[in-house]
């Protein structure tokens, strides 16, 4: 399976603190049957452009393989590196977007604004695939629906044909369980991610999301999953 949505680089988010954390993710991440893990640090514009988050990711990247390497350490997923994109406006018009891609494909993981979506915004997400064949991957679409509620947002969303990606704690969460399934069934979400940020209260936690999808949904639902995710990343 793999992990299209994570927070493991060391020191470059609210993510891992240290090497040791990244390794000790990457580890459980393993023992879950996780082969790959997306990359995914914060990304916003007010902080940082596109370069400079380039260049610090790069960092908190050779510092994991140099660690992984001084240590011996050997089992892990392989990683492809991303981010996790918070919307702006006038991103459309912003030429680094091409340096916050997902590995060396045409995917972008975008956060959606956490609040009512206006039109624009709608719009946006739109012209950013059909203008700039930089095609969004709706990150953690679970923490929209309420958001949503008395609109027509996330319907227009998924009348887009986009990649849309839920966090496997939907899933695993009683309340929640039947809506992600369903989510599921109706072939709106197709990548799953963890969306981990340390082993604490946001630790990695596909294993027992891929269990409760193969029991409820069927073996073949979960190798549908693995294999759009690995089309999307041309694994």
């Amino acid at each position: 399976m793999i992990d299209f949505h994570s927070h493991f680089l060391p020191k470059i988010d609210d993510g891992s603190k240290s090497c040791e954390m990244s390794v000790e993710m990457l580890k459980a991440s393993a023992d879950y049957g996780i082969k790959t893990m997306v990359a995914t640090p914060h990304f916003y514009i007010y902080k940082n452009e596109a370069e400079r988050f380039e260049q610090k990711r790069a960092k908190a990247y050779e510092e994991l393989l140099t660690y992984i390497k001084n240590n011996n350490i050997s089992g892990l997923p392989d990683i492809i590196l991303g981010a996790e994109v918070y919307y702006f406006r006038g991103m459309t018009h912003y030429e680094g977007l091409n340096k916050l891609k997902i590995g060396s494909t045409n995917y972008m993981l975008l956060e959606m604004p956490f609040e009512k979506w206006s039109e624009r915004v709608l719009d946006d997400v739109w012209e950013l695939k059909k203008e700039l064949e930089i095609i969004p991957v709706i990150a953690h679409i679970d923490r929209y629906i309420d958001l949503q509620k008395g609109t027509e947002n996330i319907e227009r969303l998924f009348g887009m044909d986009i990649p849309i990606q839920m966090n496997a704690e939907f899933v695993n969460g009683f309340f929640s369980r039947g809506k992600a399934l369903k989510l599921i069934k109706d072939g709106h979400v197709r990548l799953l991610g963890s969306d981990c940020h340390n082993m604490d209260k946001r630790k990695p936690n596909l294993g027992a999301c891929l269990q409760i999808i193969e029991k409820k949904c069927g073996t073949k639902t979960v190798e549908n999953i693995y294999g759009y995710s690995r089309q999307l990343l041309g694994l």
